[in-house]
């Protein structure tokens, strides 16, 4: 008896990270359909959400971290519901928004100002700063490394660029210092709510 290219000897396994024997078309298609056929690298889009009404907070809380451990974030043509606001990001532990001062993070900005901000200790990580209502949108990304890992701190890199007083360019990286496992991402403004732009989280498998 053969199954997905096998002559086993004993149980057939065939998962992520076991991927043993000769393959036919047939094979892999199957493995496919049974969600069974992966590769180093794979891109599944999670969730998307379009901003409706003016929401103050936009959450994903389903990361699928059992399977991904890196997340991949893609902010489009994003507006505060207020001029010149700030874009942040914390996370949630269990459910709940952490709330302690426990990111760091450092940006480069290329703007007029040629400002770098940064923090060694803030109740979030701010993505873009000085985000127009009335100017062109926000766009860019996020990493997200590790969040479901309990034993280890999860870090961010982040690159995004709107108009502002002239072409702001934002780069950025940050970590949540402590030592647990993410199960939720909030995205916030520096006061007021959101107004209009899409956020898509992916799954990649390192």
């Amino acid at each position: 008896m053969s199954e997905y290219g096998y002559i086993p000897d004993g149980a057939v396994e065939q998962t992520y990270r076991s991927n043993k024997g000769l393959l036919t078309p047939t094979d892999i298609y199957n493995l496919t359909r049974d969600k069974k056929m992966s590769t180093l690298g794979d891109l599944e889009l999670i969730e998307t959400q379009n901003v409706t009404g003016t929401p103050s907070t936009i959450i994903f809380n389903n990361l699928k971290a059992d399977i991904y451990d890196v997340h991949f974030m893609t902010i489009s043509n994003y507006k505060p519901q207020t001029d010149d606001r700030h874009l942040g990001m914390n996370f949630q532990v269990n459910g709940a928004t952490t709330t302690s001062t426990q990111y760091e993070y450092a940006m480069v900005r290329d703007n007029t100002g040629a400002s770098s901000p940064k923090s060694a200790g803030d109740s979030k990580v701010w993505l873009a700063y000085n985000i127009g209502l009335n100017r062109e949108g926000l766009n860019g990304y996020v990493y997200i490394f590790d969040a479901g890992d309990s034993a280890k701190m999860t870090f961010m890199t982040s690159q995004f660029v709107h108009l502002g007083v002239g072409i702001d360019s934002n780069f950025q990286s940050s970590m949540n210092d402590e030592t647990q496992a993410i199960d939720g991402i909030n995205f916030l403004t520096s006061g007021g709510n959101h107004e209009h732009g899409e956020f898509c989280l992916y799954g990649i498998r390192r």
